[in-house]
């Protein structure tokens, strides 16, 4: 009982019954400490269109909070897969996130409005940019090798009278096919896929309103006459300007997605282990012009 009044005793009684409360207090609120997940104006906007996409209509309300609930479980899963080192050395995480940082970039990169000038330098800076490609109006006879026997012959022999005989004689003569018999104000690019290249390019050096061949294409022979030709040349500023203004804006974007990168590399130091740099060159070089 003695004891029991020493003052002494009174004090680490009460000194350990303190330390015991802060302890029991900072763990209760190291429990109760939470990260916090928050879903906002944003992601509903982003579920209901993603959504709407998909199914061509406005979620329910239903719908919608089972979305959110989605949602919310997937923020749930990923931030624990991420505090177990889950997202680390996976090909697929890596390149969403390299992908979603290339649009950061995109939209980040503030590409003020060009003056005309600025145009103007860059359209006579790159004129090949902005050809008019050669175009030609003709029509044609088609001999097929399928349905004659000399195909070649019977085109050469309607050639030798071809100036007694109206066009479209002419055209009649010649085998059906899928092709049209008339092509106006066609491209070399347009004619070449339909006929192949090579006719593309022999139509091309033909004069005007005679009849020419027998050409060669990828279904067989042809009797050509060519109308008109609309020679290559370059668009004018002023035909052109629409164009040069999307060409001018991607040149722009490149240069800030360089510099960015440039800055990047700064801040890293790219090593490779020794067998890989005969193989892929220095590392660094690689990122020079990214795409």
């Amino acid at each position: 009982m003695k004891l029991l009044r020493e003052p002494l005793l009174h004090f680490a009684i009460g000194g350990a019954a303190l330390f015991v409360a802060y302890a029991w207090l900072n763990n209760s609120d190291a429990a109760t400490e939470r990260t916090e997940i928050r879903i906002n104006d944003g992601h509903i906007r982003w579920i209901t269109e993603t959504w709407s996409g998909q199914w061509r209509r406005e979620p329910s309300r239903e719908e919608l909070r089972d979305l959110v609930a989605e949602l919310v479980k997937e923020e749930l899963l990923a931030r624990e897969a991420r505090a177990l080192g889950l997202d680390e050395d996976d090909t697929i995480i890596r390149r969403r996130l390299a992908q979603k940082m290339a649009f950061l970039i995109d939209d980040t990169a503030r590409i003020a409005e060009p003056k005309e000038d600025d145009l103007r330098h860059f359209y006579e800076a790159h004129q090949e940019k902005f050809h008019r490609e050669m175009r030609v109006s003709f029509v044609h006879a088609f001999f097929s090798s399928s349905k004659r026997s000399d195909p070649a012959a019977d085109a050469r022999g309607l050639l030798a009278k071809s100036g007694q005989l109206g066009q479209t004689e002419i055209v009649d003569q010649g085998d059906q096919s899928l092709l049209a018999s008339a092509f106006e104000n066609s491209s070399e690019n347009e004619i070449a896929a339909q006929f192949g290249v090579a006719f593309a390019e022999a139509i091309a050096a033909l004069p005007t309103d005679e009849w020419k061949g027998p050409i060669e294409s990828a279904y067989g022979l042809h009797l050509v006459r060519v109308s008109k030709v609309v020679p290559a040349s370059v668009r004018s500023f002023a035909e052109a300007r629409a164009e040069v203004l999307e060409q001018w804006r991607e040149e722009q974007r490149r240069a800030y997605e360089a510099r960015y990168f440039a800055e990047l590399l700064e801040k890293y130091d790219i090593v490779a282990d020794s067998g890989i740099e005969p193989i892929a060159g220095p590392l660094a070089q690689l990122m020079e012009g990214p795409r």
